[in-house]
């Protein structure tokens, strides 16, 4: 398929589509209004069906405005006069309603407008940049660096998309809080009247009066759309309903936008002649063919609402949103303008495109409520204020007596005669019963809403752990959360909106402040950008869940793995700090020189620890082989040694056992023992040749040094091997 766009001449409606057709849409596009260039009957005949269609919707969400309306009562403590049980009856609004909207506002409105930023930029796909090429060679584009080494030459360079998202981000978030001045009070009411009535509609627009963007809330009282529709998207219709004072209505048609009537409007309903009453007009989303090819474009369809006098029509289409089908040469499909976004509380039930709100789910609670806590006050009334009968025999002869304060009234007659005489009406008090259903009803109540005590701020018992409350209020946070994430989802919507605009409608060059500094962004880069969506997270909705996220980060900072200053930043944000940019120091970019320098430091650092290991390791060897040696050495040396040691032991054994033995002398007496046989001449195993070997007194002082008698085979050795 292909967009709308002016044929060359070589088109005919046989290859191309009818050049006439596009250029009828084209006016249609260009026009401030349509309505001027149609005739009185074509106009009458739009009109009348856009009222009477207006009507089929209205009917259709009849049941929905009446619960909505009575939602909005309640919420805004509006009480009417009651005549039963008595007139000017106890007629108390218990707060449910305005306590669970209040607190879904506080709660959702600072999550969305925090600080200064309500708006990033969205990166879609890779950021590593795009090398341009060389026409010669069909290669990337080389260039000498800094360093003398080559480096790519960039048709885009690295994070060109991330940069260029940050700037729209910026002025978005500009354009929100300072250009368009309307818009966050607006935030602030619609988050008021969503919890309410479930729906809130905001529409996006280009005001080429005002040279900007505008972004305003539609109640979904005056937002009129078949209660059966599948989605905003899909409505055949959507209508607004609004008010136009006198004035603005000159104002209008001298501009060219509206047509002058061929009668005057004359006087608005039920005016009771207040000429300066504002007049009701009917601005209608729809679909009609006015190109006569049988497939209905949009438009946007003015009317006044007692007249049916059209007043304007515009296209809402441009040229981006028509396809023309290559096979058949006509229109194959017209994607419309939205200037609508839904906003969510609750998904309905039964599919209505209206969602609830608490107003609808805790209307009958509420009312509940308010009957038991009515009925309380009343008994309680009933019971002070007393009442009861007087006998026929009593005459008072004054009619109906008041008393005021401490006054006391003669009467004619006994006091035994008085008190016989009057019966006070019995009147029990207040139910304890009433009272205990009155408790059950209200935490119910709050049990829908998510207002339990501890997430309004209220702590029952001051003991609780801190871990106990936080997982409370994780709990009771959840049905808020999932609404929260619907609101998010609806915002998101409304940013990519004004993303549009600004692509469309927007300067060239456009200024916007940051700060004191003023910064431009150019209209190029919403052609080129992705997207945008909230700078608001939809899964954390409290301060202690953000701050929670910090303290875990916070563990993490040290972490070489981690971004130590990105924590920080986010540890600063979570609490709220201004200026953060003046608090961390930031790391100014490394040189590419030096950066050069330290790889190829550290590339010969590596390679002398290698060769540093190298060395280490071959000298680890020799010394394995030295040590194999001298242990395959002492493995024999020791075995010689331990047999030597034998023999000598044997020989002083035998020299002991002779010595302690006594003999017979010459004379025959018994003399000492004697010296015993001599030693063997045993050369020791250690001996060198030539040399002489060691003393056994010396071997054994030496391989007893304690001189416990203990010797080894090792400290033997080890004797020896010192000589």
């Amino acid at each position: 398929m292909n967009a709308l766009a002016v044929p060359s001449v070589v088109n005919t409606p046989v290859n191309g589509p009818n050049p006439e057709h596009i250029k009828r849409l084209q006016a249609y596009i260009q026009s401030q209004n349509i309505a001027e260039s149609l005739d009185k009957t074509l106009l009458d005949e739009i009109g009348m069906r856009v009222k009477k269609e207006y009507d089929i919707d209205v009917t259709s969400r009849a049941d929905w405005k009446t619960k909505s309306e009575e939602a909005m009562d309640l919420a805004m403590q509006i009480a009417k006069e009651k005549s039963f049980p008595w007139p000017k009856a106890a007629n108390v609004i218990y707060p449910l309603v305005t306590t669970a909207a209040t607190q879904f506002a506080a709660r959702a409105y600072p999550a969305i407008v925090n600080g200064r930023s309500i708006v990033k930029g969205v990166v879609v796909g890779g950021d590593d940049g795009t090398p341009a090429i060389d026409p010669q060679t069909g290669q990337p584009a080389m260039q000498q660096g800094p360093n003398g080494q080559p480096m790519p030459v960039w048709a885009t360079p690295p994070g060109a998309k991330r940069q260029r998202a940050d700037g729209i981000g910026e002025h978005m978030s500009w354009q929100l809080l300072d250009e368009q001045p309307e818009w966050e009070p607006e935030t602030d009411q619609l988050l008021h009247l969503l919890p309410i009535i479930g729906t809130v509609f905001r529409k996006s627009y280009f005001d080429p009066g005002k040279g900007r963007n505008v972004s305003v809330m539609v109640s979904a009282l005056k937002c009129v759309v078949n209660y059966h529709a599948k989605s905003m998207e899909t409505a055949p219709r959507i209508t607004e309903e609004f008010e136009l004072y006198p004035w603005e209505i000159t104002e209008k048609e001298r501009a060219g936008l509206y047509l002058v009537p061929e009668q005057p409007y004359g006087e608005p309903e039920n005016s009771e002649g207040d000429k300066d009453k504002p007049h009701e007009f009917l601005e209608q989303h729809r679909y009609w063919d006015l190109d006569g090819d049988n497939y209905p474009e949009p438009y946007i369809v003015t009317i006044h609402k007692r007249s049916e006098k059209v007043v304007r029509i515009v296209a809402r289409y441009d040229e981006e949103s028509v396809h023309f089908s290559r096979i058949k040469h006509k229109i194959a499909k017209i994607d419309p303008i939205h200037y609508y976004t839904k906003y969510d509380f609750i998904p309905n039930p039964d599919g209505g495109v209206y969602s609830l709100g608490f107003g609808q789910l805790l209307r009958p609670i509420n009312e509940s409520i308010n009957t038991v806590l009515n009925q309380l006050l009343d008994a309680g009334t009933l019971q002070n204020a007393g009442g009861g009968f007087i006998g026929k025999g009593l005459s008072m002869n004054a009619g109906a007596i008041r008393f005021g304060l401490g006054e006391w009234k003669t009467v004619n007659t006994s006091g035994g005669a008085l008190k016989d005489s009057l019966v006070p009406f019995p009147a029990a008090g207040p139910s304890a019963v009433l009272f205990e259903l009155l408790g059950f009803l209200v935490e119910a109540g709050k049990e829908i809403a998510a207002i339990k005590d501890v997430l309004a701020g209220d702590q029952q018992n001051a003991n609780v752990p801190a871990t106990t409350t936080l997982a409370l209020i994780e709990q009771g946070l959840k049905v808020f959360t999932a609404i929260y994430k619907r609101v998010h989802r609806a915002l998101k919507s409304e940013l990519n909106k004004l993303y549009r605009l600004n692509r469309v409608y927007g300067d060239d060059a456009s200024q916007y402040k940051v700060g004191d500094t003023w910064k431009v962004i150019l209209k190029q880069d919403y052609i080129l950008g992705a997207g945008v969506e909230p700078v608001s997270d939809p899964t954390m909705v409290s301060d202690m869940q953000r701050m929670g996220r910090a303290q875990f980060l916070l563990g993490f900072r040290q972490d070489p793995n981690c971004n130590g200053v990105e924590i920080l930043e986010r540890a600063f944000k979570a609490a709220d700090i201004d200026q953060i940019e003046k608090i961390i120091v930031q790391q100014s970019p490394p040189n590419p020189v030096v950066a050069i320098k330290g790889m190829e430091l550290d590339i010969k650092d590596k390679e002398a620890v290698a060769s540093m290991g190298l060395k280490k390791a071959q000298e680890v060897q020799a010394y394995s082989a030295a040590i194999k040696n001298l242990a395959d050495a002492d493995a024999t040396v020791g075995d010689q040694h331990i047999q030597w040691l034998d023999q000598n032991l044997r020989i002083w054994e035998a020299q002991f056992e002779a010595a302690t033995q006594p003999t017979k002398g010459a004379d025959g007496t018994q003399q000492p023992g004697g010296p015993g046989p001599a030693p063997p001449n045993l050369p020791h195993p250690a001996t060198i040749p030539g040399g002489a070997a060691p003393s056994s007194d010396d071997l054994m002082a030496k391989a007893d040094p304690d001189g416990n008698g203990r010797v080894s085979p090792s400290a033997g050795f080890a004797a020896t091997q010192g000589q």
